[in-house]
């Protein structure tokens, strides 16, 4: 906002451009998706979601059955194809918030740092709103699911090995892939933050000692990203964009609305859909 000396008359490209350069600092969640846009005229959206079971010795598996034993000049028999159809509706989330007759007419500077902090506090709300919501559909399709067994982190478990044990988990689930995150709540995060073996691992990196002093910035092999709207005591793990897609229509769109006497409305909305096409690359973590 460097170099603007007045509010511009068009209320509504002011906090766009508020919007567009603090979006990419709050958003946690939904960069674990594979985010794309799509039209907003589409309310319907279909997709295939695979419906695999797993088992150790086979993996997972999309069919009914395994591979079986032929004899000469017979055929396999059919299969089921694990897949089904899936469909999803945009939902919309918004807020908005009153600029009064005084502010509008006022030609005092402070009125640029009043709006963007408004149009800052709008976008933090929806966006937790938001990671809320993805929060509980990410709960519910996760294909896989680890369950501490020691204790919480906070007071008898053992948060270095839980987070080993899941991450073998998943390798094995998912056909020799490695989770490259792990979504935590705060709290978790401080919890094991305490552990020396996890301190160890933000400098050990590249075969370099604690004496090289460099920090790596994926500790235990998993960037780790933590937002409140994380369950307290549950974590995430999984393959960053391939296990769900989250498909947006509308992006963070602001209206201004004049209320005549009153002032100037100002709404922000944001529209999207999360879809879990292949929730075997994700994992739900619970008891920690």
């Amino acid at each position: 906002m460097t170099g603007i000396t007045q509010t511009p008359t068009d209320w509504r490209k002011y906090i766009d451009e508020v919007f567009y350069a603090y979006q990419p600092k709050i958003k946690k969640l939904r960069t674990l998706f594979a985010e794309q846009q799509v039209d907003s005229a589409q309310t319907t959206l279909e997709y295939a979601k695979m419906t695999q079971t797993y088992a150790e010795a086979r993996g997972y598996d999309g069919f009914d059955a395994g591979p079986e034993l032929l004899a000469d000049g017979s055929s396999p028999r059919l299969s089921s194809f694990g897949t089904s159809d899936a469909t999803s509706s945009p939902s919309t989330h918004g807020r908005a918030f009153l600029i009064d007759r005084k502010l509008l007419n006022s030609g005092l500077p402070f009125q640029q740092a009043e709006v963007a902090r408004h149009s800052m506090e709008l976008m933090n709300v929806i966006e937790n709103d938001v990671n809320v919501t993805l929060n509980t559909n990410l709960a519910s399709n996760a294909g896989q699911t680890y369950t501490a067994t020691g204790g919480t982190w906070a007071t008898t478990g053992d948060p270095v090995a839980d987070v080993q044990t899941a991450k073998t988990a998943f390798k094995k689930a998912s056909g020799g892939l490695d989770a490259d995150f792990i979504a935590v709540n705060p709290s978790q995060l401080n919890d094991i933050s305490t552990d020396f073996r996890f301190q160890n691992t933000l400098y050990s990196t590249g075969g370099k000692v604690l004496d090289g002093g460099t920090i790596t910035p994926k500790p235990l092999g998993l960037d780790w990203i933590d937002d409140t709207a994380v369950t307290a005591g549950t974590f995430f793990m999984g393959k960053k964009g391939m296990f769900g897609r989250l498909l947006i229509s509308e992006n963070y769109k602001t209206y201004q609305k004049d209320l005549g006497s009153v002032g100037m409305e100002m709404q922000a909305i944001f529209s999207y859909v999360d879809q879990y096409p292949l929730p075997n690359y994700l994992l739900y973590g619970t008891g920690v």
